[in-house]
């Protein structure tokens, strides 16, 4: 085996003829054409390539390591030159960071030592030569430990750390075998060596100030980003999809703007002359720049996640519109069935549950206990209650274990409150007067269906005045009945008719009817007592209110012909509605119907 093994050192000497060329020119070789340089580069990188590919063979490990080492010396030299002069070349970005430029650049301006001898620095320095006590005095104050500090830095690779270290190792010799004889020989040097003049110290200020000013800059910077990266998710949170392509834009501004001062902070950078200084900004403003990037990475990421969720959210609520009109189509077509079945019969034109019911009746026979319980003024006279009776006149006890316990007390028991008045007067005749206060409903639809979709009917009122006629011979009886689901049009029209006035109002019976949810009321304008009892019962109304749902429910019918009472009561109260439901049936000849499997509902007339 020989002392090279199989290595072939011609075959080297002829690779590492362009990386030669480089290391013999040194630092100045950045004065050629970049051109030149560029075609240099690539020659040593393909020849290093070639090199570690085994073309020339193997050698002994510090054979392979010196070869290695120049090649990568060369490519260092070459790629300080591309950056000391501002000339982007990716390849040599991407192979060195600042930091190892910097050092070329400190140790090679160390190389007028490799023509000096010990003697030739003693020279320069009797004559004192501001280049050589520059370079001695830089030396002295801490590049030897910088340069020591990056030589033993692992994340350096290996072969630059070994270049360099032979070439200062050369020089360093020379510097302290230098430095310790002029400390003998000449008494000023320990002085110049330790200076620290004023001019030193105010250019350090200067510099100082510079840094903070620079570090104040990028803190303003990140500040700003930082802010406007929160504006933009707090936007985002609420956006629609046909805002999110407006973010993506703003997103792009604020990239923008944010490389804009990155930039200027670059320029800013470069032209300091401290090179510690610059690197040390440069690597803060590098890391600055990546977190940044990651954030607006992010930020793209949160606006497409932001998109697509409202992609899916519209095809979600497509998705349910179509539902719903598959829904309000159905619903249509059932109440247009109904409609053409019932046409404009009163049957199913109401809507009142067993609750409501009851409540309905305890208000009213609150509300009329409540009125008769002073002296009241009828007829321009003074009566007063000398009796007043609550009974029920429906026996809801047949249902006593057919219902629980809560839906048998919710059912009407059609309590009616009579009242006895006479009348007050010191002389004469008294005349007395008995009222009946009757809520009238049918308990048993309550207690078996639980609701009821019918008004009264004629028949209903008719056995009331006749049990009221028979009995009305020693003095007037007032029928007051009030009726939770309304009463058919056939009633007022009775009502109001001289058939009606011949046989109950000459025969001592008045009448007066209630509709409890519309608050219609209905008697003979020629029975001046029914009249006279109108205040009583007559229901407080809300007319702004009422006002607002009738608009509510106009604005619905308009739009597809009719409106549903669950619709409407998810926005007002229930009986609210309902009484404007019976208005609007009134004043608009719209049509209320109970529809199966749809509900109370309120229909334009032409809706078929």
């Amino acid at each position: 085996m020989g002392i090279f093994e199989e290595g072939k050192t011609d075959c080297v000497k002829e690779l590492l003829r362009p990386a030669e060329s480089v290391l013999n020119e040194g630092l100045d070789i950045a004065v050629e054409d970049f051109r030149m340089r560029e075609k240099l580069w690539q020659s040593i990188e393909e020849n290093y390539y070639r090199y570690r590919r085994g073309d020339c063979g193997t050698f002994l490990k510090d054979l392979d390591v010196h070869f290695r080492s120049k090649f990568e010396g060369a490519l260092a030299i070459l790629a300080w030159s591309f950056w000391q002069n501002g000339e982007t070349y990716p390849p040599a970005t991407r192979r060195y960071s600042n930091r190892e430029l910097t050092a070329i650049e400190r140790i090679l301006r160390y190389n007028v030592f490799e023509l000096y001898s010990k003697e030739d620095i003693l020279k320069n320095i009797m004559h004192r030569d501001t280049n050589v006590l520059t370079l001695l005095r830089d030396y002295y104050r801490g590049t030897d430990r910088w340069i020591d500090e990056f030589l033993n830095d692992s994340n350096v690779k290996l072969y630059l750390r070994y270049f360099l270290k032979t070439k200062w190792d050369s020089y360093k010799e020379k510097l302290n075998s230098a430095i310790a004889e002029a400390i003998i020989r000449f008494d000023w040097i320990r002085d110049y060596l330790l200076m620290e003049d004023e001019r030193t110290e105010a250019v350090a200020e200067a510099y100082r100030h510079q840094v903070e000013n620079l570090r104040r800059q990028m803190v303003e910077l990140r500040r700003n980003f930082e802010r406007e990266k929160e504006e933009l998710r707090r936007r985002l949170e609420t956006a629609k999809e046909a805002e999110i392509s407006r973010l993506l834009r703003e997103k792009e501004e604020m990239k923008k703007q944010f490389e804009e001062e990155r930039q200027r902070l670059i320029d800013e950078i470069s032209k300091m002359k401290d090179e510690e200084a610059r690197q040390m900004l440069e690597e803060e403003l590098s890391k600055m720049q990546r977190e940044m990037m990651a954030n607006i990475k992010a930020m793209e990421e949160e606006i497409r996640r932001k998109e697509l969720e409202l992609q899916q959210k519209e095809m979600e609520l497509r998705r349910k519109e179509l539902k719903l009109k598959e829904k309000e189509d159905e619903v249509s077509k059932r109440i247009k069935q109904v409609m053409e079945l019932a046409g404009k019969v009163e049957k199913g034109s109401r809507f009142v549950k067993l609750d409501e019911a009851r409540m309905l009746e305890i208000n009213f026979v609150g509300r009329m206990k409540s009125k008769f319980k002073d002296e009241i003024k009828l007829l321009s006279r003074n009566f007063k209650a000398t009796s007043v009776e609550e009974k029920g006149t429906f026996d809801k006890s047949g249902y006593a274990g057919k219902l629980s316990e809560r839906d048998l007390k919710n059912v009407p028991d059609n309590r009616m409150v009579e009242v006895r008045l006479k009348e007050k007067k010191l002389f004469g005749k008294k005349e007395e007067i008995t009222v009946r206060a009757l809520f009238y409903g049918r308990p048993e639809r309550y207690a078996e269906a639980g609701f009821d979709t019918d008004p009264l009917e004629l028949a209903d009122i008719n056995a009331l005045l006749v049990d009221a006629r028979d009995e009305a011979k020693n003095g007037r009886i007032v029928l007051l009945v009030a009726s939770p689901t309304g009463f058919e049009k056939r009633i007022a029209n009775y009502v109001n008719s001289n058939d009606f006035h011949r046989n109950f109002i000459s025969e001592n019976v008045s009448l007066a009817l209630l509709d409890l949810e519309s608050g219609e009321l209905i008697y003979n304008p020629h029975d001046e007592y029914a009249k006279a009892f109108e205040p009583i019962l007559r229901l407080e109304r809300d007319n702004e209110l009422i006002s607002k749902v009738k608009n509510f429910l106009e604005e619905r019918i308009l739009q597809k012909g009719y409106v549903r009472l669950e619709e409407a009561a998810e926005e007002f109260t229930e009986d609210m509605v309902k009484q404007a439901f019976h208005e609007l049936s009134k004043e608009r000849g719209y049509i209320t119907k109970f529809v199966d499997g749809v509900g109370y509902v309120l229909v334009r007339e032409g809706f078929l």
